[in-house]
């Protein structure tokens, strides 16, 4: 048997992610949440590092592999740097593991029930930007309308429409483990843009509920992420893609699902 084939026979641990492997970059995940990037629009705080390592988590680890060690690094996060998790343990939901959890559906759409899944994400996201939070239960002082609902549309409805094409369904998983080095940037740094931009939401809209954010500052917010989102997600790929090339040439059992 070739070492190539042993390698893709190769299955341990957490969806084929060895346990130490999942601690060492959970670990490390955590401790990058000291290293402030990007400062969040309307103020209160900054972006941890960590989030691109979350994000680049289930493209190294598989899926499975990818949101156990984001677990894991945002209850480390949170105890080491407080100040990147203000809102403790549900910014260990937010900031530490959603991420990795759009990421490892968006890179996976070529099984049917993940494409499913990530349609179901997808819809859900943009009844929520309609409805939570200036519709139901409301800000006093605030209520949502055209603008507000216009400047949510372009982080939903284009990645809604993009995974009903072959380029949702199939490419983006086929070009992101591929070996022509185009298309697996490209790949990678789309399916990154679309997990980051309906993972927005998520972690956008319990900050605008609890700091009772006025309506007016939420369409600023979003007005700032329409390109933020792209440079983070620009960032990203460009870490990613030579860990992905570099555990490609280690000799290292290959993770199931994962884009090495």
């Amino acid at each position: 048997m070739t070492e190539e084939r042993t390698r893709e026979r190769a299955s341990m641990g957490y969806g084929g992610a060895s346990l130490s492997f999942i601690a060492v970059y959970g670990a490390i995940n955590g401790a990058l949440a000291l290293v402030p990037i990007f400062p969040y629009f309307g103020g209160g705080g900054f972006i941890p590092l960590s989030l691109i390592f979350t994000a680049i988590g289930p493209l190294i680890l598989g899926p499975i592999g990818g949101i156990i060690a984001a677990i894991l690094g945002g209850f480390i996060g949170m105890f080491v740097s407080p100040a990147m998790f203000p809102l403790g343990l549900l910014d260990v939901l937010l900031t530490g593991i959603l991420p990795a959890v759009f990421v490892a559906l968006m890179f996976n759409t070529d099984k049917a029930l993940d494409w499913i899944l990530t349609i179901l994400a997808v819809v859900l996201t943009g009844i929520m930007f309609i409805v939570f939070p200036y519709v139901w239960p409301t800000i006093a002082g605030s209520s949502a309308g055209i603008v507000f609902w216009g400047t949510t549309l372009v982080f939903w409805v284009p990645w809604l429409i993009i995974l009903f094409t072959p380029i949702g369904k199939s490419w983006i998983p086929e070009w992101s483990r591929g070996e022509d080095p185009k298309k697996q940037y490209f790949g990678v740094f789309l399916g990154i843009l679309m997990a980051l931009e309906v993972f927005y939401y998520w972690w956008g809209a319990p900050y605008w509920y609890i700091f009772a954010y006025p309506i007016d500052l939420a369409i600023i917010a979003n007005l700032g992420y329409l390109w933020w989102w792209p440079v983070l997600a620009a960032i990203t790929t460009i870490i990613a893609i030579p860990l992905v090339e570099a555990l490609k040439r280690s000799g290292l059992p290959r993770i199931p699902r994962a884009i090495w």
